[in-house]
């Protein structure tokens, strides 16, 4: 008891603690119960200090060793219940009664099985718990592991199976490494430490009675000596104090510190015995682990480690750290305490100055402040510098780069007054300090023709001054355009010269004004026209690609009158001086000359620029020799021509707003008028923005050109689901919108690659590429329906230049960007922009002006080339979403890839040429026309020679006007002088000598005023006079800043040489316009001449441009009905997309030829898809093409017709063949041919009543004859007017051979006629398609009421009477012959002259005869000579008709009674015919006559041809397709 009292004294208590590191292995929330050891059966209960009774506890068998021998048998383990004795009893000499009670707990441990283990704990000699996840735990024996069995407290411990998993465990490597680990060392036994209890309790927890356990104790466990590194300070003071208590982080042992120098430590569940004296306990044995993990931590402890972790040690220095940080803290208190009345003072001074900048205007503060710095002034210096500014005592000298860069945008922008007023009030640089420090740009002007030296010296001044640090060389593009000019004379005083004057004739007279006679002599070669004032400014400039400027080198005035020759020189000779002066050794090379679409300059530039082909030997060759197709003529030093592409993207707009349009597909006509019927299916368009769009105020805007390309692509890929419908109904709008896809296609391929900044050199030559070959394609097949020449040509030499540019990029520096934009002569137009800009947005300036303007232009661009921060101007970083935004887009927006070298011409060349063979293929375009292969094999066909035998388009003079061009500013008119010339006029005293310009005596305008400007300016012009000099001889002007040169005397004052000009030669001087647009030759609002109200598209009872519509038009002598499409409309001279169906007004729309396919039956007409076409000779060749017929029809020959939509593939009478053209689609449309017989019949009618001249019904002549008119199968016209063809061929001076009235080929239309009046007359029918006419019939064409049908007659005393007549079907005939008949011609019906009307009178008395002078009267015919007796002559009977009255006289009877040949020729019934008076006989051949060969009823000549059929016949469709 004395030893245990010891014990608990020393260490406080000996509780255990269920956070302790004992139980670090179970969770901190186990639930667990420690229970007193009790009996389970019979063993009684026994306290853990009572000494009596000892057992034998299992660690104690567990230390020992046990001989392999010792083991049980293990055929007595399989002993039965029955065999074995009872189980363990209080007394050990009673007999067991369980079957393994014969083994000790010793042996049950070694067996290790679950039934050993069960017993085991039965026995109580097993530890168990719950956990916290309500199952079972077992405690390991051996390595003091709890064993989980995944069985839940709630089932008791009954059985063996529940101890399956302690026995696997027992038996694993990992249990017996942790026991090998655990069992402790036999120190020597210290028996001054502690003293150790007897007993050690077991615990468990289950559901059954607590039994006791106990041991027999061998020796006290001695605790663990404490192993301290030497390294370290004592154990007392590194030993965390703060933890030794019991709680959460407490230490899971005791320590007993009586021997300060060995401290020993116990654990917390220590069992107080052990196997071997002197050796610890395994529990005290662990707790080595924790001593040195003690003295890890205490011999480095982190900064952030808590207090408690830490010793008594540790805590002193910290202690001793915070001691010495306080020090510090003090110091450096007291430290900045001196630095903050320090900053204070400088605050205070810091005030000061921030109160003087804001309270005055310090004119050079950033100046001031920088000398003062260099200096090394401080703040408070600074502040009496900026005090002595104020005052004017101090003013800091010298000027950054900035400062002039500034000062020279405030100078060319607002002149010196701003520069002055900026420099008083800001401290700019003056302009004195300007001059000396800068370096302005000066164009030298060109007076007289253009000569070598003025180019060299603007070279060399302008470009290679500017460029001394700039060492890298960059391909040149020079580029050439023209600005508007004042067309004025100014004189130059450093030249002492004349300039405004065109450099064409500028050498016809002598520039230096010596005399005022010399002013009139330039005076009067203007007026006689051989030398003009400058109407327009010629610029010449350098750009180098891969930078933002632009070098002016040329500027002359020009008349407007230089021919291809004159240019030739120009051109020529810039690029001449360009390389003698050094600029293509110093700069780079000339790669080629842009210009807009000049036709002049095109074609100097196609004589220059393609005269030559590229040389093999050429480092370009084996890159643009793998391009088929491409054109590769070049000009010297491989030099190309190039066009803007900006201006290509005007026409290309220019040209689809025309009437006119682009032809596409196999004949579509795609106008402004056709796309504003669909630009209003968008839905970001109404009717009233599709209008601006294709009718913009100013057809010069680029943006609106690039809305309207954009706005067509949208709208093509819009469409594709109607496109994709081939069933679809709607034949004409899916026709047009397969059209619109291709120009959709087309105008993407040449737009995208300039405005879209994603993509990459390569893409980009995609699309160039596949723009080449569908430009190439198309104009292959329409020409100039397509486009114009001129604009086909800049198109494709933009792309040629484009793929030139590229290759030498990729030769000169590979690894450089190549941008498109530094095509063209974009970079001009900037400039000439910014010259307006100058200019207060005034194009008006003079010569002088525009060289000064230009010079600015030039020095501003380069200030913002170093300051891009301060351009407002186009250079964005981002392409916004406005469409303005795409007009300027630079190099610093583009993202895609364009490093030159990272492109494979070749390559990129052939993937857009698939591009195009896969837009073609799905076009009603023939395959031959795209077979590339074939095509380029020839030498002679290239894209810029599509049709091969290297002919060009669009150079030659003879070629017709480019309808794709936007307007010019035209030819100024000049002044208007009188018709006679000039002449001197000598005044009295005190007057001058001047010029006389009027013939009226009372005009003395310009003398008068010439005087009085020159009195009124002599004194601010001229230095006044010395008094002492006479008046007659004034002396030399003298003073400064005075040129003598610059003045004239004259009448004893000095006057101006510009005053002279002004007030002489620009006499008559009339500025222009500022606006451009009325600068521009026959201008004409745009949209005055189109309709803009709005409904005008969406209405109903339209007819809209594209509807289409039937008309009759002729074709060599046959007039026929035709099927057409409208391509646009007019009404009143206003262009129109629509025109309401009940307006009376008339409109002449212009319409492509739609060829009707013909049918054997006759029902029905099919469209084929094709358009009729016509030959079209090729310009500059013998040879011809086909292209789509256009005509132009008015309004009221116009039938608007419905066809029936029809399904090609649904039809088994129909051969789909016949149907190519229709590509892709299943569905076309059929024309009944009834409709077309009675629409034709219609529009005749309305042509005659209208008096449409025949000749001004528009005529075609189609490549195919059977293409129009259309045709049967047996090849006779299906549909055509008769009546017309006839008029046709009698105004051709030709006999008409066609019946009117049966369409029956005759060659006596006379007694062919007859016979139809006779049978109308008897009553007979006969089938005809227009009936004979019911009064007085004409005897030609059978027809009443007709005035040209009139006839009169003259009857001679002998000879023929003479007819005189004017229908068409009247040819000359023999009188005589026809009138007495004969049996082959059986018809008598010849005008006649009434006797009844027109008496004979008798003979005059005493002669046989009367003189009458013969005269044309009123004829009748014969065959109406009876109607004509019932009408006229009513007191006469007729036979047959009339009873009543007197008889007709004999020669009366004679002249209208019929014989029995002309009956029986006409197939009159007998029972109808004439009825003859009493005595009349059988008429009897004339004896003249000769005997027939056949009856004359079977004259052919008196048949129709061809009897109507009524049988309805299979269908087939004629093949009337054009090729």
């Amino acid at each position: 008891m004395d030893s245990l009292q010891w014990h608990m004294h020393t260490f406080a208590s000996s509780s255990y603690d269920n956070d302790s590191d004992w139980d670090s292995d179970t969770s901190s929330n186990s639930y667990q119960t420690d229970l007193d050891l009790r009996s389970h059966h019979h063993c009684p209960s026994i306290d853990s200090t009572d000494s009596s009774g000892p057992l034998h506890p299992l660690d104690a068998f567990l230390e020992s060793a046990v001989a392999p021998e010792d083991l049980p048998d293990p055929y007595e383990l399989a002993r039965t219940p029955d065999d074995s004795a009872s189980i363990w009893s209080d007394d050990p000499q009673s007999p067991r009664s369980d079957p393994e009670s014969e083994y000790n707990d010793e042996e049950l441990l070694i067996l290790n099985t679950p039934d050993a283990l069960y017993q085991l704990f039965l026995k109580e000699k097993l530890q168990v718990r719950i956990n916290s996840s309500k199952q079972w735990e077992l405690l390991c024996p051996d390595c003091a592991e709890w064993c989980q069995t995944g069985i839940h407290s709630g089932i008791d411990l009954w059985i063996s199976g529940q101890f399956v998993s302690l026995s696997n465990h027992r038996g694993s490597r990992k249990c017996h490494q942790k026991a090998a680990r655990k069992k402790p060392s036999v120190p020597e036994k210290d028996d001054s430490v502690f003293d150790a209890p007897s007993t050690r309790s077991l615990f468990m927890t289950s559901n059954h009675t607590g039994v006791l356990l106990s041991t027999h104790p061998r020796c006290d466990c001695p605790g663990l000596t404490v192993a301290w590194p030497q390294d370290l300070r004592p154990f007392v003071m590194l030993f965390p104090w703060e933890r030794y208590h019991e709680g959460l982080d407490s230490l899971p042992f005791l320590v007993d510190i009586s021997n300060s120098a060995v401290p020993r430590v116990r654990s917390k569940r220590c069992r107080l015995s052990t196997l071997l004296e002197g050796v610890p306990c395994d529990e005290c044995a662990e707790i080595s682990q924790h001593v040195t993990q003690l003295a890890d931590a205490a011999r480095n402890p982190k900064s952030h480690t808590n207090y408690r972790f830490l010793g008594l040690a540790h805590m002193q220095d910290l202690a001793k750290g915070y001691a010495d940080q306080t020090r510090q803290l003090r110091l450096q208190g007291l430290n900045e305490s001196r630095q903050y009345m320090s900053t204070l003072t400088q605050l205070d001074d810091y005030s000061r100055l921030l109160m003087a900048i804001s309270e005055q205007d310090i004119p050079r503060l950033r100046q001031i402040i920088n000398v003062a710095l260099r200096n090394g002034a401080g703040v408070r210096e600074i502040v009496n510098k900026l005090e002595d500014a104020l005052e004017g005592v101090y003013c800091p000298r010298g000027y950054g780069a900035s400062d002039l860069d500034i000062a020279t945008l405030v100078f060319r922008l607002g002149g010196r007054q701003l520069l002055f007023a900026l420099n008083q009030s800001l401290g700019l640089p003056s302009i004195c300090t300007l001059r000396t420090r800068s370096t302005f740009t000066v164009i030298t002007p060109t007076i007289g023709p253009i000569r070598n030296e003025q180019l060299d010296e603007n070279i060399r001044s302008v470009v290679l001054s500017s460029r001394t640090c700039i060492t890298a060389l960059r391909g040149v593009s020079l580029m050439v355009d023209e600005i508007a000019l004042e067309e004025m004379a100014v004189h130059f005083s450093k030249y002492n010269k004349i300039a405004g004057l065109c450099w064409k004739h500028s050498h016809l007279i002598d520039p230096v004004l010596h005399t005022y006679k010399s002013a009139i002599t330039i005076t009067q070669k203007i007026h006689d026209g051989e030398v003009h004032l400058g109407k327009e400014l010629t610029v010449i400039g350098a750009a180098c690609f891969g930078e933002d400027e632009l070098y002016p080198i040329l500027a002359a005035p020009t008349c407007k009158t230089e021919n291809a020759g004159d240019m030739e020189i120009m051109l020529t000779r810039t690029i001449e001086r360009w390389n003698i002066t050094g600029a293509a050794a110093s700069v780079g090379p000339v790669w080629s000359f842009a210009t807009d679409g000049d036709a002049t300059r095109r074609a100097v530039g196609h004589k220059l620029f393609l005269k030559k082909p590229l040389s093999p030997e050429s480092q370009l060759y084996g890159i643009l020799n793998n391009m088929p197709g491409l054109n590769t003529m070049t000009g010297d030093a491989e030099v190309t021509l190039d066009f803007d592409f900006k201006h290509i993207f005007k026409r290309f707009c220019t040209l689809i707003r025309s009437p006119a349009g682009i032809v596409l597909n196999n004949g579509r006509v795609i106008n402004a008028m056709m796309l504003s019927r669909y630009l209003v299916w968008l839905p970001a368009y109404d009717e009233a923005s599709v209008t601006k769009l294709l009718h913009p105020d100013d057809p010069q805007d680029v943006p609106r050109a690039i809305e309207l390309m954009q706005a067509i692509v949208d709208f093509s890929k819009s469409q594709y689901s109607l496109l994709s419908n081939s069933f679809s109904t709607d034949v004409d709008t899916r026709a047009d919108l397969m059209s619109i896809t291709l120009l959709s296609n087309v105008i993407e391929s040449i737009l995208i690659p300039f405005i879209n900044p994603k993509l990459s050199l390569t893409e980009q030559v995609h699309y160039l590429s596949c723009y080449a070959h569908l430009a190439f394609t198309i104009f292959r097949i329409h020409h100039r329906a397509f486009m114009p020449f001129q604009l086909y040509y800049n198109t494709q030499t933009c792309i040629k230049n484009v793929i030139f540019n590229i290759a030498k990029q990729q030769l000169l520096d590979p690894d450089a960007p190549f941008f498109l934009g530094d095509c063209g002569d974009d970079w001009l137009e900037l400039m000439f922009g910014r010259s307006r800009m100058i200019g207060g947005h005034n194009s008006g300036c003079s010569y002088s002006q525009a060289l000064d303007r230009l010079s600015a232009a030039k020095d501003i661009d380069g200030v913002f080339n170093r300051h891009p921060e301060l351009d407002p101007g186009h250079r964005r970083l981002s392409l916004g979403k406005r469409v303005e935004d795409v007009d300027h887009i630079n190099r610093v927006m583009w993202k895609g890839d364009i490093i030159s070298g990272h492109c494979d011409l070749p390559s990129a060349w052939r993937h857009g040429r698939e591009i195009a063979l896969s837009i073609l293929t799905t076009s009603q375009i023939d395959p031959i026309n795209y077979s590339f292969a074939n095509l380029f094999h020839d030498p002679g066909t290239n894209t810029l020679c599509p049709l091969g035998m290297n002919k060009y388009f669009g150079i030659a003079e003879e070629e017709l006007d480019d309808s794709s061009r936007v307007p010019d500013p035209p030819p100024m008119v000049p002044a208007t002088w009188p018709p006679h010339t000039l002449e001197t006029v000598i005044f009295e005293a005190g007057d001058i000598q001047g010029v006389h310009l009027g013939a009226d005596e009372d005009d003395e305008e310009l003398m008068l005023t010439f005087e009085e400007e020159l009195v009124a300016q002599s004194a601010s012009d001229g230095p006044p006079t010395q008094p002492h000099t006479p008046p007659t001889v004034p002396s030399a002007l003298q003073g400064p800043g005075i040129h003598a040169n610059d003045y004239l005397l004259y009448k004893g004052r000095w006057i101006h040489k510009q005053t002279i000009c002004r007030l002489v030669i620009n006499k008559d001087f009339i500025s222009k316009s500022s606006n451009r647009l009325e600068r521009v030759r026959g201008y004409t609002k745009v949209n005055k001449r189109i309709d803009m109200s709005a409904g005008r598209i969406t209405d109903q009872n339209l007819f809209l441009v594209g509807d289409i519509f039937l008309t009759i038009l002729r074709s060599a002598r046959t007039v026929s009905i035709a099927l057409l499409r409208s391509t646009s409309l007019t009404l009143n001279d206003v262009s129109r997309s629509s025109i309401n169906t009940t307006s009376p007004d008339s409109f002449s729309p212009s319409f492509p030829l739609s060829p009707l396919p013909d049918s054997q039956d006759p029902l029905f007409f099919l469209w084929n898809g094709g358009y009729v076409k016509a030959r079209s000779a090729i310009p500059g060749t013998s040879e011809s093409t086909e292209c789509v017929v256009i005509v132009s029809v008015p309004g009221f020959l116009v039938e608007p017709i419905n066809p029936e939509p029809t399904f090609i593939r649904l039809r088994d009478d129909v051969n789909s063949d016949d149907f190519l053209e229709i590509k892709g689609g299943q569905s076309t449309w059929q024309v009944l041919h009834a409709t077309l017989l009675a629409a034709c019949e219609l529009l005749w009618t309305k042509a005659v009543e209208g008096k449409v001249p025949l000749k001004s019904i528009a005529c075609i002549t189609p490549s195919d004859a059977k293409a129009f008119p259309y045709q049967l199968s047996d090849g006779t016209p299906a549909v055509i007017s008769v009546e017309a063809c006839n008029l046709l061929t009698a105004s051709e001076g030709e006999r008409i051979t066609t019946c009117l009235l049966c369409e029956a080929k005759v060659t006596n239309m006379r007694s062919h006629i007859g016979q139809h009046i006779l049978r109308a007359l008897s009553n007979t029918p006969e089938s005809l398609k227009e009936q004979v006419g019911k009064v007085l019939p004409c005897g030609f064409c059978g027809r009443s009421g007709l005035p040209e049908c009139a006839i009169r007659i003259k009857v001679l005393a002998s000879g023929p009477p003479s007819v005189e007549m004017k229908c068409i079907y009247h040819f000359v005939f023999k009188y005589k012959f026809a009138d007495k008949g004969s049996k082959h011609t059986p018809c008598r019906n010849v005008p006649i002259r009434c006797t009844l009307c027109h008496p004979v009178l008798p003979p005059e008395p005493g002669k046989s005869t009367r003189k009458i002078i013969p005269a044309f009267v009123d004829a009748v015919w014969r065959y109406n000579m009876v109607e004509h007796v019932l009408d006229q002559h009513a007191e006469y009977s007729v036979p047959g008709h009339r009873e009543a009255g007197a008889p007709l006289p004999a020669e009366v009877w004679g002249s209208m009674r019929l014989t029995d040949l002309e009956q029986i020729a006409a197939r009159i019934p007998k029972e109808h015919w004439q009825v003859g008076q009493e005595g009349d006989k059988e008429n009897a051949p004339a004896s003249g006559s000769r005997t027939r060969k056949r009856p004359a009823l079977e004259s052919a000549a008196s048949l129709p041809l061809k009897r109507p059929r009524t049988a309805v016949q299979p269908l087939q469709i004629s093949r009337t397709s054009i090729a």
